[in-house]
């Protein structure tokens, strides 16, 4: 309303502001609910009392929540935003609420429980969560109050539904720090990279620490993480939030290392840097987080004025050329409201950029369609005679019906799967095959920030095939989607390398210090894998070091697989034949027990002693030399089957006594005193 307040005692109103809300109609009465504290039963606080805007009020309640898997009470948590929700279920650390894929969780460490909600439709998770927030947290106890469709607390069906379309369409504000020009900065770049792909140098852990591998792209999320059964919370928006963690168990004043960040003003880089062990190097994952697209182009909600000062100035100059490019590449709308002072009554005007018309231009938007160019502007507004504030406003399609699109590394969304594999394009390999979702079929492509010409070609089970015409410089880039005047994806890692084999180079470099190479070396052996073997010694893995199988050396757990030319391979490389596992056993006990005959006559003319004894103070002849029977033969099925080995105890019986005569003959010779020449 406009009120005329010039008699303050009789303010009248003297007409009306048209209000023009383009939001949908479900979405809007959905807000309605949120904010409305007739929501709970004593009508004395709402959904947004613990989530303010959205976010979250940073405290630690006790709510009816199941009892963790080993616990004997409901533990405290720390209240999450419900911003950015869509295609992050199930919600919540406990990994319970709005779950459509089921499994574990913190109330069933061990088992599976059935989904609770639809998969194909979101709206079924975040109404989950509805539900069980008005049957709980929002219902007095004792109160009988149920709805329209027999559920506990107050809101009818329909106003569950609406909530639940309000709270997918709560997004997470632009990234805080990304650039005007959408550039991701060189420090935030690394972050991506040490997030996601270097990890951090624990000291009390014996291979880097990857986030990425649970705070998965493309929102930072997972769910049924083993031993625990969470759900991995995002780290969107962490510029915003100083309490971490479930319970907040880093924030407690008691701990001086705490107390100093909080005496400080609690700084949320501060304290998040509690996660990484306040290493220095991991600092950059800080500028990953502020700079990190969530769904916006860094121009987007960017204002310049331009008036007779800014005319002249270079940082207004700046934006606006940084609003401009952004605007010719459909990253957002540039629009300006002003007016041209031409005379006693200034005029209003509405101005368009479009960078397609005589070069790039300022087009009325209604009236006659004049246009304008930028030079024309600038003059007038240094002599005076115009001033507007132009704003980097987003298209049409940025609502709930169009959400931000998704990409991520091949596989299910929700899922743990390891490190993630990005991908790595060469001068024959334009192309990567990622997985997304919410992706338009003309969707523009972006990489590092700026559009480049592509194509995107999406193919079933949300497999997304995106084509670079040009190749950027070797390194690391970060690539996104944009759908035509609607959101951008996620930042999505790519490497660039010279050729094939720079990249197959680039994925050896990149593995080496996130494996196990004892365990890797372990695995190619039992595979029979000789070339897999030879890639893993060339990338330093120890020849001789005892690896998880019974803490047998390679040569003894080739050895007990039978792979001759693997022990072979081994001894050239240099493999020490004596050397015992952690049994005392060497690869001749191993051979020998097995009945791997060709295997112990190599091992013999290598070196390898029949009189070695292991911790139970037996020789290789003595773990042949004792009878056959059901217990010897139940042992044998036992070291056997749990690996995949299949033995022939039959075959093994019979050769027993013939491999303790060899190696009996073996001994007599190697100790008989060498003859006279």
């Amino acid at each position: 309303s406009v009120v005329d307040v010039s008699d303050p005692v009789s303010p009248q109103v003297v007409g009306f502001v048209p209000l023009d809300d383009p939001t949908h109609q479900q979405v809007k009465l959905g807000r309605t609910w949120f904010n409305d504290a007739d929501v709970s039963t004593t009508g004395t606080f709402s959904c947004a009392s613990c989530h303010p805007d959205g976010h979250t009020d940073q405290l630690l309640w006790v709510l009816k929540t199941p009892v963790v898997t080993g616990g004997n009470q409901i533990m405290p948590r720390s209240t999450m935003p419900i911003r950015g929700l869509r295609d992050t279920a199930p919600f919540h650390w406990d990994g319970i609420p709005g779950d459509p894929y089921g499994g574990n969780n913190s109330a069933n460490v061990h088992g599976s429980n059935p989904p609770n909600s639809n998969p194909d439709d979101p709206v079924s998770a975040t109404r989950h969560v509805i539900d069980a927030g008005l049957a709980t947290t929002m219902i007095m106890n004792g109160d009988t109050t149920i709805n329209d469709e027999g559920k506990a607390g107050m809101l009818s069906k329909a106003e569950r539904n609406e909530m639940a379309m309000f709270l997918l369409s709560v997004s997470y504000p632009p990234a805080q720090r990304r650039s005007y020009y959408n550039l991701v900065s060189s420090e935030a770049k690394q972050g991506f990279r040490l997030f996601h792909i270097d990890g951090d140098l624990d000291p009390g852990k014996a291979r880097p620490n990857v986030c990425g591998n649970c705070h998965r792209m493309p929102f930072l999320v997972s769910t049924n993480t083993p031993g625990t059964g969470m759900d991995a919370p995002t780290w969107r928006g962490a510029y915003d939030r100083f309490l971490i963690l479930p319970q907040g168990r880093l924030n407690i004043i008691d701990f001086d290392f705490y107390a100093r960040v909080a005496d400080g003003g609690n700084a949320e880089r501060n304290v998040w840097q509690f996660s990484w062990g306040g290493r220095r190097r991991f600092d950059p994952v800080w500028d990953m987080v502020l700079e990190g697209s969530t769904g916006f182009s860094g121009s987007f909600a960017r204002q310049v004025t331009l008036d007779r000062t800014a005319a002249s100035n270079d940082l207004a100059n700046d934006l606006l050329n940084a609003l401009e490019l952004s605007s010719s590449e459909g990253a957002i709308v540039l629009e300006g409201e002003g007016v041209f002072i031409d005379g006693a009554i200034p005029r209003e005007v509405a101005l368009q950029f479009n960078a397609r018309f005589k070069g790039g231009t300022y087009i009325k938007k209604d009236g006659d369609r004049e246009f304008f160019t930028r030079e024309d502007l600038a003059s007038l507004a240094s002599r005076g005679k115009f001033v507007a504030t132009f704003t980097a406003r987003h298209g049409v399609s940025a609502d709930v019906d169009h959400p931000q699109p998704a990409i991520w590394t091949l596989g299910p969304i929700e899922q743990q799967r390891g490190r993630q594999k990005f991908p790595i394009l060469y001068d024959s390999n334009h192309s990567m095959t990622v997985s997304g979702r919410h992706i338009h079929k003309d969707a523009n492509v972006i990489v590092d920030g700026r559009r480049v010409l592509g194509t995107v070609k999406c193919d079933e089970n949300e497999t997304v095939v995106v084509t670079l015409s040009t190749l950027p410089s070797v390194g690391m880039h970060l690539l996104q989607v944009q759908n035509p005047a609607g959101l951008f994806s996620n930042d999505f890692i790519f490497r660039v390398t010279e050729d094939a084999q720079a990249a197959a180079e680039l994925t050896r470099r990149t593995d080496r210090p996130h494996v196990d190479s004892g365990g890797a070396l372990a695995g190619v052996i039992s595979r029979g894998d000789l070339e897999g073997a030879r890639t893993l010694l060339a990338d330093g893995a120890e020849i001789n070091a005892r690896g998880p199988l019974r803490g047998s050396t390679p040569l003894s757990a080739a050895s007990f697989y039978g792979h001759l030319d693997l022990v072979r391979f081994l001894i050239r490389r240099g493999a020490n034949v004596n050397k015992t596992n952690n049994d005392g056993n060497t690869p001749l006990h191993v051979a020998a027990f097995l009945c791997r005959s060709e295997i112990m006559k190599l091992l013999l003319e290598k070196g390898a002693s029949p009189l070695t004894k292991n911790d139970r103070g037996e020789t290789a002849i003595d773990v042949v030399s004792s009878p056959w029977s059901r217990q010897l033969a139940d042992f044998y099925i036992a070291i056997s089957q749990p690996v995949g080995v299949t033995l022939d105890l039959d075959r093994i019986e019979r050769q027993r006594p013939q491999i303790a005569r060899l190696l009996r003959n073996n001994a007599r010779k190697s100790s008989a005193p060498a003859a006279d020449e």
